[in-house]
C-alpha cells in the first residue's frame, strides 16, 4: 500500500557517519549544499538547498522531490557515547548529478535541515527505525502539507533561482521519489518550464486504490475468505469517504497522515496528469514493492499506449522493493544503476 508511513518515512535513509567524540556534519554546507529561504503570505517559509559545486555557474536544473513525511533532511541520533547522522534525501543521487546540474532539494514546511534525536541508549543497542518512525513532525509541517503546497513552494525556488541567474536556459528535471513521484506529475502540468519528469516508485492511479487492491489480493491467494475482505474494503471506504467529506482537515488523520494530506493527493491521480503531458517522462517501478505497487503504475503504460503517446520511457526494476534493491539476489546498488540510466537518458 503506497500509504504505508513507515516504509514511506525511511526511504532512502542513509547512515553516512557513526562516531564519538568527533564534530558532526549538522549543517547544510557539511553536505555540499548552500541553504536559500523564501517567505510567502500563503506557504511559509520555503527553505531549499542547492549544490556547491558549480554554485556560480549557470546550470540546467535537477529538482528532487523527495517522499512523504515531515523528516529533516537530516537527522543526528546522540545516544550514550555516540552520535549517528542520517541522511533523508538522495546523497548518490546528488553526487551524480551535481557536476552537469544544479542539484536542487526542498525542505519540508516548519522543518529545519537538520535536528537532534536523543537517546539513553548506547550505540550497540539502539534503534534508529524505531527512533527516526517516532519522529514528531512539526505543527508547521501538518497544517501546510499537501500536494498544492509541495507544487506552488517548489514553483516559487524555480522562479527564484531563474530570476537570480543560476539557470542556463536549457533542461528543468523534475525528479520524485515516492510522494515525490506523485508530486511532479502535477508540478511538470502546473509548471510549463519543466522540460523533464523522472517518476520512481510514485503511484498511477488514486493512492486508495492500492488498498482496496491488496484486500481483493489476500482473497485471491485464499489468506483471507472474500467475506473478510469485502468487509475491510468496506470499512476503508466509509474512512475514505470521511476523507473527502472533510478535506482540510489537519486534526483527523489516517495511517499517519492529515485528512488534508491525503484529500490534496487523492483528488489528482497521477496517471490523469501524466497523460497531459508531452514532455520527456522516465518512470522507474518495482515489481515487489509493497509501498507503491505496481499494478496501479502498470495503468499508465496501458493508458499511454492506448493514447498513442511516444513520451513515456517505463523500467521495471524486477524483484525489486520501494528501495529498488532486488529481493531475490539482494543486490543493494541498484540505486547507482538507476542514477547511471537516468543520466544516459538525459542525454538523449
Amino acid at each position: 500500500m503506497a500509504f504505508k508511513r513507515f516504509l514511506l518515512l525511511l526511504s532512502l535513509v542513509l547512515i553516512i557517519a557513526s562516531s564519538a567524540g568527533k564534530a558532526q556534519p549538522l549543517k547544510p554546507i557539511d553536505h555540499g549544499l548552500q541553504e536559500f529561504t523564501l517567505r510567502d503570505a500563503k506557504l511559509g517559509l520555503i527553505r531549499f538547498y542547492v549544490d556547491l559545486e558549480n554554485i556560480k555557474k549557470k546550470q540546467p536544473f535537477f529538482i528532487e522531490v523527495n517522499g512523504s513525511g515531515g523528516l529533516p533532511l537530516c537527522i543526528y541520533i546522540k545516544g550514550k557515547g555516540f552520535g549517528s547522522i542520517y541522511n533523508t534525501f538522495n546523497e548518490q543521487l546528488k553526487a551524480a548529478t551535481q557536476k552537469d546540474f544544479h542539484y536542487i532539494i526542498l525542505g519540508k514546511p516548519g522543518t529545519p535541515f537538520c535536528d537532534t534525536i536523543r537517546t539513553k541508549d548506547d550505540a550497540k543497542h539502539f534503534d534508529a527505525h524505531q527512533l527516526i518512525a517516532n519522529y514528531k513532525f512539526s505543527d508547521e509541517y501538518t497544517n501546510q502539507l499537501s500536494l498544492g503546497w509541495r507544487v506552488a513552494a517548489t514553483k516559487k525556488v524555480i522562479t527564484y533561482l531563474i530570476k537570480q541567474g543560476y539557470w542556463d536556459g536549457t533542461k528543468i528535471v523534475a525528479y520524485g521519489y515516492s510522494e515525490g513521484g506523485q508530486v511532479v506529475s502535477l508540478l511538470a502540468v502546473a509548471d510549463k518550464r519543466i522540460t523533464h519528469v523522472i517518476d520512481v516508485v510514485g503511484s498511477g492511479l488514486n493512492q486508495f486504490y492500492d488498498g482496496i487492491t491488496a484486500w481483493r489480493i489476500k482473497a485471491a491467494k485464499v489468506e483471507i475468505s472474500h467475506k473478510q475482505a469485502q468487509d475491510s474494503i468496506d470499512a476503508e471506504l466509509k474512512k475514505i469517504k470521511d476523507i473527502y467529506a472533510n478535506p482540510n482537515s489537519t486534526k483527523k488523520e489516517y495511517l499517519g497522515h492529515t485528512y488534508k494530506r491525503w484529500a490534496s493527493f487523492g483528488l489528482n491521480p497521477p496517471f490523469e496528469k501524466l497523460r497531459m503531458l508531452n514532455i520527456p517522462i522516465y518512470m522507474i517501478v518495482a515489481t515487489a514493492d509493497e509501498s507503491s505497487p505496481i499494478y496501479g503504475l502498470d495503468y499508465v503504460q496501458l493508458d499511454f499506449i492506448r493514447l498513442g503517446k511516444k513520451n513515456l520511457t517505463y523500467e521495471p526494476c524486477v524483484g525489486c522493493d520501494h528501495y529498488l534493491n532486488n529481493i531475490d539476489t539482494a543486490k543493494t546498488t541498484v540505486h547507482e544503476d538507476y542514477n547511471a540510466k537516468i543520466l544516459k537518458w538525459l542525454g538523449k
